[in-house]
């Protein structure tokens, strides 16, 4: 005698409880599906070196590009940091971008994850909540990268030598990687049903990066707007202000005089759990509308 597993979306038990319940067995079911989620992560992380004589060594090679272009144009060019040494806004401009860039790459990778594994998740009992477990470990790694170069350049520089914050540097990595789930998942529902996610969400992002602390310093929007409630509102409606600060704290501690690693740190967490229980929840809700529609 065989039995068939059937879902009749009619008899289904609905309702907030539910979902939050299995968004608390969520690191079990990531846990218990550890061997799919490392497979994912090989195929993709390595697919994007596939065939090229330096093979990962791209990983390390791009960042420290990427470091030297933005000292040579911002820092020396047009010394966009004022009174700041040029190496010094270098590594403040640099830090922004490695940790923005993992979070917008590994999110916008999510808008398609569903689509691109509509064969899996048409099988029955696939766990699809799982599927951008994997494209939030890859961009902790090249953020991982980009950090140590980073720090490296920051001492050699004597820019900045790294302090006992440091140690809450993996806290901070923690909320990034729960921030790319959340908005991820939240993404990935939303794509399955409007195809058009992909692109709205990489033309937002391209005004996202502008208004958050990347090219330019707090400060710098008080002097330029000081009766204004425009500085207040693009740093604390942003959730990547908190999260880019937050880092930049742990990566640099005192030296570069931003401080409030707690209060940034405990505003990105409070974004990063917003989103997961958000995207959580509406992903687990529609799952079942997935395979019809993939």
């Amino acid at each position: 005698m065989s039995f068939a597993r059937t879902f009749d979306a009619a008899d289904q038990k609905r309702g907030l409880f539910k979902h939050l319940r299995a968004l608390v067995e969520y690191p079990s079911l990531i846990l218990h599906n550890r061997y799919m989620v490392q497979n994912f992560f090989h195929r993709d992380l390595m697919g994007r070196f596939h065939g090229s004589f330096l093979g990962a060594w791209w990983m390390l090679i791009q960042p420290l590009f990427m470091f030297a272009v933005y000292y040579l144009i911002f820092g020396v060019m047009y010394n966009r940091g004022g009174d700041m040494p040029k190496a010094q806004y270098a590594l403040y401009l640099f830090s922004g971008v490695i940790m923005f860039h993992a979070l917008v790459e590994a999110t916008s990778a999510c808008c398609n994850v569903v689509v691109a594994n509509g064969n899996l998740v048409k099988k029955v009992a696939f766990p699809s909540e799982v599927l951008p477990v994997h494209v939030g470990v890859i961009s902790v790694v090249m953020y991982l990268v980009g950090a140590i170069v980073c720090i490296a350049a920051g001492m050699i520089s004597g820019v900045f030598t790294p302090g006992l914050t440091i140690l809450a540097l993996p806290l901070v990595i923690i909320v990034q990687f729960v921030m790319v789930i959340g908005i991820g998942l939240l993404l990935g529902n939303a794509n399955v049903f409007v195809r058009d996610v992909g692109q709205l969400w990489r033309i937002f992002t391209m005004a996202w990066m502008f208004l958050s602390p990347i090219f330019w310093m707090p400060e710098m929007l008080y002097k330029a707007m000081p009766d204004s409630v425009i500085p207040g509102i693009m740093m604390n409606a942003n959730p990547a202000y908190s999260l880019i600060m937050a880092q930049r704290i742990a990566l640099a501690g005192d030296s570069i005089g931003m401080g409030g690693l707690w209060e940034n740190l405990g505003i990105a967490a409070a974004w990063a759990f917003g989103f997961l229980l958000i995207g959580f929840t509406t992903f687990v809700a529609n799952k079942h509308k997935h395979s019809d529609i993939v």
